[in-house]
């Protein structure tokens, strides 16, 4: 997973594998911005007002005890009553129905993450009480997962594949850079219409619109990482119809959408989010946590730092053969980077990189006790655990769902070389890892798809229920500072903190799962200045 191109996923995950217009009116659509990327400034909708379509609930093919639907919406909600696109949905019907509350949503993030797969884990991991009184329904957003989805068609023959995790050398950003004409030369000549309209603002037309569908007066919605750029897109455009709403692993709207000032000029938005920054936070403050538990809880301690910068420093050089594999510089960051998503993974890196020092500058006695390759092995076992769904990269260059919404969504410079230069700028900011975030959006530079319908802001508006907010302190893909932006501009909302590291807090902290189960059922808000810890420490003592 973390050797093919681009291991950075703005997403966390899933571990499940899955009409009729009634009325016709003029569609009521959110503020854009056109092709220019300037944005517009409107006053919030009320609501989506377009045709509401029935939905068909039925079992699942793959598990009879939650209901799926496939339910028409339209493909411009400038023309209600125009074309439409159908959407997959999941239900997880509420336990115990007889106390039940209402529908939450849930989005798993990405984009590119299936919200119906998401929907079981996240009625099992918000709580009992939510399982018990709420139904909770994933919408895989317009263009992605079982929904109808963006394909770009035309003549495949592409050049090279960027094998790396992202470009380092002259010749792989040779090799980016061309690979990334052909995707988007075939996406502007081969693409379904879709493409100009698979901004996140549509998708949050498209949940306001399931809202009304299923008779629910105001919205009750959890999102993680990407989700919560919806849920907070949403929140600015239908500020009124919330009733209960949790952003987790917190994207900074504002980066996300246009950068502050003139940085969308030289800057993607996949620098602006400053998750680099994150990253190196997490991977750094884990060292200093493994030389503070010791050997005996962390193979790594003493000096950890030095012991990955030594390796960084040999890798830049050039790839070195280990026993069985080739190691480079950027999968060598690849790799780190996806095992900290999740807290568990987080021994199983240090146990890698301690046995890649003692093979590369060990003594000869430790070189020959050194197992790289088993360590190497038991690293990507523990990867293909974390629930990352998303951008993996363009291994079907036929659905390129990522760059269809972000590109969508975000104004980023137009000369594709700029994510050189970018690239460069982050790694100083959040070293190692810089290079990584940025290179995941550079198909955005050139990418056909219309911006017409998306949202841009603002952002500051008061809604009708408080959101809670929650944002890990070690969180190498959304750092903490999204999720203090958008305690900021939500007027209300209130901010939880967990002390931790990994994607997000879902499922890994007794203490926010309580609070988040409080806040869905009841309305109720944790205490300003909350902090919760993990159920597991980071290295644990062992049995």
């Amino acid at each position: 997973m973390s050797t093919s191109r681009r291991s950075p996923r703005l997403i966390i995950a899933t571990t499940v594998a899955a009409a009729t217009a009634v009325m016709g009116l003029t569609a009521v659509t959110g503020p854009s911005a056109g092709a220019t990327g300037a944005a517009s400034a409107a006053a919030p909708d009320t609501e989506v007002v377009a045709p509401i379509p029935t939905i068909d609930w039925h079992p699942c093919r793959f598990a009879h005890q939650f209901k799926c639907a496939r339910v028409p919406v339209p493909l411009d909600y400038d023309h209600p009553n125009g074309p439409t696109i159908k959407l997959q949905l999941l239900m997880d019907p509420a336990n115990r129905p007889a106390q039940r509350i209402g529908t939450l949503f849930v989005n798993p993030g990405g984009p590119g993450g299936s919200a119906a797969e998401f929907a079981p884990y996240a009625a099992h991991a918000l709580g009992k009480e939510v399982a018990q009184r709420f139904d909770v329904v994933g919408i895989d957003p317009r263009g992605v997962g079982g929904s109808d989805a963006l394909r770009c068609k035309g003549p495949q023959n592409p050049p090279p594949y960027p094998r790396q995790a992202f470009p380092y050398t002259h010749q792989q950003i040779k090799i980016q850079l061309r690979f990334d004409r052909h995707v988007t030369n075939l996406c502007a000549t081969g693409a379904n219409p879709i493409i100009d309209h698979m901004s996140t603002a549509d998708t949050a037309r498209d949940m306001d619109l399931i809202r009304q569908a299923l008779g629910e007066d105001q919205l009750n919605y959890y999102g993680i990482s990407y989700g919560t750029y919806l849920g907070t897109t949403y929140a600015a455009m239908f500020p009124d119809h919330i009733r209960a709403m949790i952003v987790d692993g917190v994207l900074d709207p504002v980066a996300w959408s246009t950068g502050r000032g003139d940085q969308a000029k030289a800057l993607p938005f996949s620098t602006r989010l400053r998750s680099g920054v994150g990253a190196w936070d997490a991977l750094t403050s884990a060292f200093a946590e493994c030389d503070r538990v010791g050997k005996n809880r962390c193979p790594l301690a003493g000096d950890a730092t030095a012991k990955w910068l030594r390796i960084v420093h040999r890798l830049k050089r050039g790839p070195v053969q280990m026993q069985g594999f080739r190691l480079t510089y950027p999968n060598w960051v690849g790799d780190a980077l996806s095992s900290l998503y999740d807290g568990s993974a987080y021994r199983y890196l240090m146990r890698y990189i301690n046995q890649t020092y003692r093979d590369l500058f060990g003594s000869r006695a430790a070189r020959a006790r050194s197992d790289v390759a088993s360590a190497h092995q038991a690293l990507h076992r523990a990867i293909h655990r974390i629930r990352l769904p998303g951008p993996y990269g363009l291994g079907d260059l036929q659905f390129p769902s990522f760059q269809g919404v972000s590109c969508a969504d975000s104004i980023n410079p137009h000369n594709p070389r700029a994510w050189i230069a970018a690239g460069k700028r982050a790694d100083r900011e959040g070293p190692w890892f810089g290079r990584d975030w940025t290179w995941a959006s550079s198909e955005c530079a050139q990418w056909p798809g219309s911006k017409a319908d998306s949202f841009f802001g603002p952002w500051n508006v008061h809604t009708s229920a408080p959101v809670l907010v929650i944002g890990n302190a070690h969180d190498p893909a959304t750092p903490i500072s999204g999720a203090r932006v958008v305690n900021s501009k939500l007027d209300g909302s209130r901010l939880l903190m967990m002390n931790g590291w990994g994607h997000g807090a879902l499922g890994v902290s007794a203490c926010v799962t309580a609070r988040e189960d409080r806040y869905l059922v009841d309305g109720r808000l944790p205490p300003s200045g909350t902090v919760c810890q993990p159920d597991r420490q980071l290295f644990p003592k062992r049995s």
